[in-house]
């Protein structure tokens, strides 16, 4: 059965307020000094996306949902934290083994 354009909207604001969520998470997480801090902005910032999770205006929640992402970009850590293995961390690319070819030539 195909999406009414009414349920396809909330689905898109639905996700937009996921992906919203998951990035003040990352961006709280760039800020804590320790996992039990961390915990604690997580608690606060579940509160406020709780206390709006039963607006239905249109309207309103895409008023919400766009502060929220501003807030995000306006709250960017300088220096996120970044997963050592991963591109951008200390670890990236560190110790990696030598091409095949030159350990072939000088063995």
């Amino acid at each position: 059965e195909p999406q009414s354009e009414d349920n396809a909207m909330s689905l898109s604001r639905h996700a937009r307020a996921r992906i919203l969520y998951r990035r003040v998470c990352k961006t709280l997480f760039d800020y804590s000094s320790s996992r039990a801090v961390w915990g604690q902005f997580i608690k606060e910032a579940r509160e406020k996306f709780e206390a709006n999770k039963d607006i239905t205006n249109e309207k309103k929640i895409d008023k919400l949902l766009d502060e929220g992402y501003a807030w995000v970009k306006a709250n960017q850590h300088p220096d996120p934290y970044r997963i050592p293995e991963n591109p951008g961390g200390s670890k990236y690319q560190r110790n990696v083994p030598p091409d095949r070819e030159i350990v072939e030539t000088h063995s």
